[in-house]
C-alpha cells in the first residue's frame, strides 16, 4: 500500500507536469475576447467586474500579476498563467479521483496489489486525466484569464476531498474533511457557482459511507441534497444580504447612523452568535442553550429567506428552527458539524465584502456600484440581466394584459435611503402561463427559432389586442414546449458540446442549426456525410484548424467505463453520475436559455465533461479485464494502458493543439489599441458591446494606453450607476458633460422618455435638456394620480454649430471651414427614446464641440441618425459638423485622408494576423469583419486615389494585403472593396489578379456545396448566396473598369452555377 501511494503521487505529479506544460505553452500572451479583458483589469487593480462578481478570483489574479514585475504588458500573461496552473491542478486531482475509484474496483484489499493491477490503475488515471486535459472546452478555458479554469479547480478539489473523507470516515476527526469542503464551497462562490452543484454527490458519499443502501435512503439523500442546495443558493447567498438591508433601513433611516451601519451590525451579530453556538455545542448538552444560540445563528445567516413570499419564508424559518431544536436534543455532534460547516461557508462567502469595500472606493471599473446592501443584493442577484422563468411562467407570445409594481428600488440620497421607483412587472394572459416554460423570450428574432425547433402548430386562443380588436394567437402546446427543450436546449446546447469534446468538432464557427457550422463530427464517413456533408472540403474549410475528429474513440471508451463502473461498483457509479447530470443537463434546465446566444456556451458544461472523463479512465480497466482473459494480467495491463493512451489522449492532443495554441496572438489587444488610437486627444468614445469595450478597459486599466480617452459603453449608459461613473474624472479623462441630476436617471426613472410634440419646429438641444430638468408641471405629462413623466417636446432637435469654436477645437481643419453647417438636426423616430439616448443628447447639449466625440459604429438607435455627420478616422467615426452622403449601411461618413492615413498606416497593428504560426480562430476573424478592417483600408485608398495620390493609395492597399493576407484572413464581405480600390488607384493588374483568386475561391466553394445532399445544400444557403454576391460584385468592378472579358467570363460561370443551384433547390423543396 505504501508503494502504491508513492507510485500514485509520482504519476499524478507527472500528469500535472504534462498538463502544465501544455497549457503554459499555449496560453494567450495578452487579453482575449469577451470577458477576459474585464477580468484581468479587475484583478490587476482590484476593481468590480460584472455581476455577480468574483472576489476570490480577483484576489488570486492580483497575486499572480505581481510576477509581472511592474511590466504591465506581462500582466495578462500572468493571469492567463494562473488559469493554466489552476487547470493543471484540476488534472492532478482528476487523476487522483480516477485512481481512487479504480483502486476500489480492482485493488479492494492488500492481496490484490500486484504490479499489473497497479499499472492498470495508473493507466486509467493517466488516460482519463489526459483525455480531459486535451478536451476542447476545458483547454479553451485553461489558457485565458477567465473564471472557469479556477472554478474547475475548486470542483476537482472538493470532489477529491469527499473521497478522502470516505477513506478515513471511521477515524477520529475525520469530519475535518467535511469542514474543509464547506469552506472551499464558500470560497468557490467568489469564483463561480458551478462548484455548488457537487453538493448532491457529497451527500451521496456521506450516505453510502454511513448507512446501508436502500432505494428509499438513496431517494431521501438526493432529496435532502437538493434541499441543502436550495437553502444555500436561494437562502443563505441572497438571504444574508437581505437581512442586512432590512437592518440597514432601520440604522440609517430611523437611527440616523451612517450608510452600511446596519450591514456592519449584522456582521458583528453573525460572528458573535456563530462563535457562541459552535462553542456551546462543543461544551454543553443544555438543549435550551444550544437550541436558542444555534437557531439565532442560523436565522441571522438568512437561510430561511428563500423567496419574496412572507408565508413561505415563515415556513422555512419554522422548519429550520424545528430541525435545530431536534438536533440540540438528539445529536449535539451533528449540530456542531452543521453549525461549523455553515460558519466556514460564510467565512468563505465573506469574500463578497471585498466587492463592497472596493466599490466604496469608486474605482474606474465599478459595475453596479455595489457599495451598500441594496446595490449589493441587486449585484449578487444579477438583476441587470433580467429574470428567466423556471418553474412557472409565460410563453413567448403571451399577451400582456396589465402591469404591476414589483420590488422597490432603493438609492442613497443625502445620507438616507429613498425609493426611487418600483420594478415594473408584466401581468400576462393566464391562459398562456405554463409549468416549466421553455419558450419564453419575447425578443423578435426568437419566435422563428421557437417555431423551427419546437415545430409549433399551437392551440388557437382568441385575445383582445392593444387596439381593442380580437385576434387569434396560437399558444404553443405543452408537447411543443418539451420538444424545444429536448431538441434545442438539451440537444443543440448541450449534447452538441458534449460530442465536440468526445467525438469531434466540425469547426468553431458559431452554430445556429443546420449542417454547415458548429456541429459535432466523428471522422467516420457514413456518420458525418448525411449530417454535415462530405469531407473533400474546399479551400478555407480544408485548412480550418478547428476541424478535429476523434473517430468516437473517447466517447466509446467513456461509455465502456460508464457501464463497467455500473456493473462493478454501482454506489460510486451514482457518485459520478449525479454530478455528471448536475453539471450538464441540470444546468441546461436551470439556465433555460433563449435562442441565438451571443456566443457558444460549451465552457459552462466543463464540469459534466470532467466527470465523463472519469469514465474514460475507468474504460481502461474494462479493456484491461477483457484483455486479461486472453493474455493474462501482466500483458493486459501495459497493453490496455498503451492502446488507450495512444487512441484517446494522444490523438486528442494532436488534433486539438493547433487550434488551442494561442501563443503569439496579440490581436485582441492590438484592436483595442487601434480603437483608442483612432481618437483625438481627450476624446469620448461610444462603444456598443463586450468585444469593443472589455479589451479597451484592459488596454487603459492595465497597460495604461490612452487614458485621456473616455470609453463610454452605450448599453451601460442605460444604468444610473454607470452614468454616475461617467460624471467623475478618470485618470486624464475629464468627466462627461452630463448636466442631468441623478434624480432624473435613477433606476426606474426615465428608462424610457416619451416624445410628446409640443411643436413641429426644431427645438434647440439645450432647451430640450432644460425641459427635462425642469420641475415645472407644464413640461411633464401626468398619466395617473401619482405618476408624472418627463417628455421630449419635439421630434426635431437642433444642435447649433459655432464654426469658430469648431475650428479652434480642431474638430474641423481651417481649410474645410466652408463646409461647416450652421446646425445639425436630429430627427427622432418612434414614440420614445431610451435613457442612453437622453444622456447622449445631454452630452451633445453641453459638450459645445469642445471634446471630440466618436462612435465605433453607426446605424443603431444610440447614433441618433447622425451618420451623415460622421468622419471615419480609423476604427471609429468622429462627429463633425460637415454633411456627407451615406452610401450604404456599411459605407458612411466622410474621410479626412491625412488623419485616417496617419492612424491606419502609422499607428495600427494587427498582432499576429499575418503570422502563419499564429492561430486565428472564428471569434478573432469575426472581430476583423465586425470592425470592417479591410473596408477601412479600401475607403482610405479610394479617397487618396480621388485626390490624385495613387501611389499612396497603392501603398495603403499593399499594406493591408501584407498585414491581413487572404491566406490567413479569408476573403470577407469587404475583400471586393480592396479590388475596387486597386482599380481606383490605377493598379488594374493587381485588381484582376485578386479577382481571379477570389472567384476561384468561390467557384470551389460552390462546387463543394452544390454536390451535397439536399439537407446540407439547404443549410448552406447563406454561404452559396455569399459566393454569388461577392463573385458578381468583383465582376461588376471589372466591367466598370474596362476588364469586360473577365467580367463576362465570371458572369457566365455564375449563371451556370445558379442554374444548377436553382434546379437542386427545387428538388429540395
Amino acid at each position: 500500500m505504501k508503494n502504491y501511494r508513492l507510485i500514485n503521487n509520482i504519476t499524478g505529479w507527472g500528469v500535472f507536469a504534462v498538463a502544465a506544460f501544455t497549457f503554459l505553452s499555449t496560453i494567450e500572451p495578452t487579453a482575449s475576447l469577451w470577458d477576459c479583458g474585464e477580468f484581468i483589469a479587475s484583478g490587476f487593480k482590484l476593481e468590480v467586474g460584472h455581476p455577480p462578481g468574483n472576489p476570490v478570483f480577483m484576489i488570486m489574479a492580483r497575486f499572480f500579476t505581481l510576477f509581472a514585475g511592474g511590466n504591465t504588458s506581462l500582466v495578462a500573461a500572468t493571469v492567463n498563467a494562473m488559469s493554466a496552473l489552476a487547470s493543471a491542478f484540476t488534472i492532478l486531482f482528476l487523476f487522483w479521483t480516477i485512481t481512487h475509484l479504480a483502486r476500489k474496483i480492482i485493488l479492494s484489499d492488500e492481496s490484490r496489489y500486484t504490479p499489473s493491477r497497479i499499472i492498470a490503475v495508473m493507466a486509467a488515471g493517466v488516460t482519463g486525466a489526459l483525455a480531459f486535459t486535451f478536451s476542447d472546452s476545458f483547454w479553451f478555458s485553461a489558457v485565458e484569464g477567465e473564471v472557469y479554469a479556477t472554478s474547475s479547480l475548486f470542483t476537482a478539489v472538493v470532489f477529491w476531498a469527499i473521497l478522502k473523507w470516505e477513506d478515513v470516515a471511521g477515524e477520529e476527526y475525520a469530519d475535518r474533511w467535511l469542514i474543509l469542503i464547506a469552506f472551499l464551497m464558500g470560497l468557490s462562490i467568489g469564483v463561480h457557482l458551478l462548484n455548488l452543484l457537487t453538493l448532491p454527490a457529497i451527500v451521496l458519499v456521506y450516505y453510502f459511507r454511513k448507512y446501508d443502501f436502500s432505494w428509499k435512503g438513496f431517494i431521501v439523500s438526493i432529496g435532502l441534497s437538493f434541499v441543502m442546495l436550495a437553502l444555500l443558493m436561494y437562502g443563505i447567498m441572497p438571504g444574508i444580504v437581505t437581512i442586512s438591508s432590512k437592518l440597514e433601513l432601520f440604522f440609517v433611516n430611523t437611527a440616523g447612523l451612517p450608510p452600511n451601519s446596519g450591514m456592519v451590525f449584522h456582521f458583528i451579530l453573525l460572528i458573535l452568535f456563530f462563535a457562541l453556538a459552535v462553542r456551546a455545542s462543543l461544551q454543553t448538552s443544555d438543549r435550551m442553550k444550544n437550541g436558542v444560540l444555534a437557531a439565532a445563528a442560523m436565522l441571522l445567516s438568512g437561510i430561511w429567506v428563500i423567496s419574496g413570499s412572507a408565508l413561505l419564508n415563515f415556513a422555512a424559518m419554522a422548519a429550520v428552527t424545528g430541525f435545530i431544536w431536534y438536533l440540540a436534543g438528539k445529536n449535539r455532534y451533528m449540530l456542531n458539524t452543521i453549525l461549523t460547516s455553515v460558519m466556514v461557508i460564510l467565512i468563505g462567502y465573506s469574500s463578497v465584502a471585498i466587492i463592497v469595500i472596493r466599490a466604496s472606493a469608486n474605482p474606474p471599473l465599478n459595475e453596479n456600484q455595489p457599495e451598500h446592501p441594496f446595490s449589493l443584493l441587486y449585484f449578487l442577484n444579477r438583476e441587470q440581466y433580467g429574470q428567466r422563468p423556471l418553474f412557472k411562467g409565460h410563453y413567448f407570445n403571451a399577451p400582456v394584459i396589465d402591469y404591476a409594481n414589483g420590488k422597490p428600488k432603493y438609492v442613497l440620497e443625502d445620507g438616507r435611503y429613498i425609493v426611487s421607483a418600483y420594478d415594473l412587472e408584466r401581468i400576462y394572459d393566464p391562459r398562456f402561463i405554463t409549468l416549466f416554460p421553455r419558450m419564453w423570450s419575447e425578443q423578435d428574432d426568437h419566435a422563428a427559432v421557437y417555431n423551427e425547433w419546437g415545430g409549433i402548430t399551437g392551440t388557437p386562443v382568441t385575445v383582445t389586442n392593444a387596439a381593442g380588436e380580437k385576434e387569434i394567437i396560437r399558444k404553443p402546446k405543452y408537447s411543443e414546449n418539451l420538444k424545444f427543450m429536448f431538441s434545442y436546449q438539451f440537444g443543440y446546447m448541450y449534447f452538441r458540446y458534449f460530442m465536440w469534446n468526445f467525438a469531434g468538432k466540425q469547426n468553431d464557427t458559431q452554430g445556429t442549426g443546420g449542417a454547415v457550422n458548429g456541429n459535432w463530427i466523428s471522422g467516420i464517413k457514413f456518420i458525418d456525410e448525411p449530417r454535415v456533408g462530405t469531407s473533400d472540403l474546399p479551400p478555407g474549410l480544408a485548412q480550418d484548424t478547428s476541424r478535429n475528429a476523434y473517430f468516437l474513440l473517447p466517447l466509446i471508451l467513456g461509455l465502456a467505463g460508464l457501464f463497467y463502473h455500473l456493473n462493478r461498483d454501482y454506489k460510486n457509479w451514482w457518485i459520478i453520475m449525479v454530478p455528471f447530470i448536475m453539471t450538464g443537463i441540470a444546468i441546461v434546465f436551470y439556465l433555460n436559455q433563449y435562442p441565438n446566444q451571443p456566443r457558444e456556451r460549451d465552457y459552462a458544461y466543463t464540469g459534466s465533461f470532467y466527470f465523463f472523463a472519469v469514465w474514460i479512465g475507468l474504460g481502461v480497466l474494462a479493456l484491461y479485464e477483457a484483455l486479461s482473459r486472453a493474455t493474462g494480467e501482466k500483458i493486459a495491463a501495459p497493453a490496455a494502458g498503451l492502446l488507450t493512451l495512444l487512441a484517446v489522449p494522444v490523438m486528442m492532443g494532436s488534433q486539438n493543439w493547433d487550434d488551442h495554441d494561442r501563443s503569439g496572438r496579440y490581436l485582441t489587444r492590438d484592436v483595442a489599441f487601434n480603437y483608442l488610437n483612432s481618437c483625438a486627444e481627450n476624446a469620448i468614445l461610444f462603444t456598443n458591446g463586450d468585444n469593443d469595450t472589455f479589451p479597451l478597459w484592459y488596454a487603459q486599466e492595465v497597460e495604461g494606453a490612452r487614458t485621456d480617452v473616455r470609453v463610454c459603453n452605450l448599453m451601460l449608459l442605460n444604468t444610473d450607476w454607470y452614468i454616475n461613473q461617467m460624471k467623475r474624472r478618470t485618470y486624464e479623462s475629464a468627466p462627461l458633460p452630463v448636466s442631468l441630476p441623478a434624480s432624473k436617471y435613477y433606476d426606474g426613472i426615465n428608462n424610457q422618455v416619451f416624445i410628446v410634440e409640443k411643436t413641429k419646429d426644431p427645438v434647440n438641444i439645450s432647451t430640450v435638456i432644460d425641459w427635462v430638468k425642469s420641475e415645472n408641471k407644464a413640461t411633464k405629462v401626468q398619466i395617473s394620480a401619482t405618476e408624472i413623466l418627463d417628455v421630449i417636446p419635439s421630434r426635431t432637435i437642433r444642435i447649433p454649430v459655432d464654426s469658430a469654436k469648431v475650428i479652434a477645437s480642431g474638430t474641423v481643419r481651417p481649410e474645410d471651414a466652408d463646409k461647416i453647417v450652421p446646425y445639425i438636426d436630429i430627427t427622432l423616430k418612434g414614440g420614445s427614446i431610451l435613457k442612453s439616448q437622453l444622456i447622449i443628447l445631454d452630452i451633445l447639449a453641453n459638450n459645445n464641440w469642445e471634446r471630440p466625440l466618436y462612435f465605433v459604429t453607426g446605424n443603431h438607435d444610440d447614433a441618433l441618425g447622425l451618420e451623415e455627420y460622421f468622419q471615419l478616422e480609423g476604427l471609429a467615426y468622429r462627429l463633425v459638423p460637415i454633411k456627407s452622403e451615406n452610401k450604404s449601411w456599411t459605407e458612411y461618413g466622410r474621410i479626412d485622408t491625412d488623419i485616417l492615413y496617419g492612424n491606419v498606416v502609422n499607428k495600427f497593428a494587427w498582432g499576429g494576423a499575418n503570422d502563419p504560426e499564429v492561430n486565428l480562430d472564428y471569434n478573432h476573424i469575426r472581430t476583423l469583419i465586425v470592425i470592417r478592417s479591410r473596408l477601412v483600408y479600401a475607403r482610405l485608398a479610394k479617397a487618396l486615389a480621388s485626390e490624385g495620390k495613387k501611389d499612396k493609395a497603392i501603398q495603403v492597399l499593399d499594406s493591408c494585403m501584407e498585414l491581413l493576407p487572404p491566406d490567413r484572413f479569408l476573403p470577407d464581405p469587404y475583400y471586393t472593396d480592396l479590388i475596387d480600390a486597386y482599380f481606383s488607384a490605377g493598379a488594374p493588374e493587381k485588381a484582376t489578379e485578386m479577382t481571379r483568386e477570389l472567384t476561384d475561391y468561390y467557384y470551389k466553394r460552390l462546387d463543394y456545396y452544390l454536390r451535397q445532399n439536399p439537407y446540407v445544400l439547404s443549410s448552406a444557403e447563406y454561404e452559396i448566396q455569399s459566393a454569388f454576391q461577392y463573385a458578381s460584385k468583383a465582376a461588376l468592378y471589372c466591367e466598370s473598369n474596362g476588364i469586360s472579358d473577365l467580367s463576362e467570363e465570371i458572369n457566365a460561370k455564375l449563371e451556370e452555377y445558379y442554374a444548377d443551384y436553382v434546379g437542386k433547390r427545387q428538388v429540395v423543396r
